[in-house]
């Protein structure tokens, strides 16, 4: 049965969502649950966190998206209609392998994620947050981002395999 890539994308853009605001803010309290509160930059801050975070996240999505996105495509399941494959200009450009797509879109997501968060704390003026603050913040950017980096893997790589089809084929 074929399936439009938008509704494609949502289902698995929400399932990633899901998966990352559980799971994250669970290996963050398994980690760190003594803790009360949560400073802004150093060793256990949430900056460093955030990066690391970003990047590990962004690299497993797209280790684990990236095989079903083309599974999906070859066997003809995925339709796509020229829309959606003109809105990915800027994806075309970047690599199709999941591992460098993912370290790409990680390092990229932590220097803006880091960068914006750095200035709203210090523009409110906040040092840190407490502990189930910092499980919050967890859940909800960890959801968003998983969201976001899964609709760019399938995007990248539904590009990828109608290029390669179209000079296969």
């Amino acid at each position: 049965m074929m399936q439009p890539v938008q509704s494609y994308i949502r289902a698995q853009g929400a399932a990633c969502a899901v998966i990352n605001a559980v799971l994250n803010p669970a290996i963050t309290w398994l980690g760190n649950r003594r803790m009360a509160f949560v400073p802004l930059f150093g060793d256990s801050g949430i900056i460093i966190d955030i990066a690391v975070t970003s990047i590990v996240l962004s690299l497993l999505v797209s280790l684990f998206v990236t095989p079903a996105a083309r599974g999906e495509f070859r066997a003809g399941r995925l339709t796509g209609s020229d829309t959606v494959f003109a809105e990915s200009g800027v994806l075309a450009h970047l690599p199709s392998k999941a591992w460098s797509f993912g370290l790409v879109i990680g390092v990229v997501a932590a220097a803006v994620i880091t960068a914006l968060m750095s200035a709203t704390f210090l523009l409110l003026g906040s040092a840190g947050f407490s502990f189930a603050g910092f499980v919050i913040l967890k859940a909800v950017y960890t959801a968003a981002l998983g969201f976001v980096v899964t609709r760019w893997v399938i995007l990248r790589q539904l590009l990828y395999c109608r290029a390669n089809s179209a000079h296969n084929g």
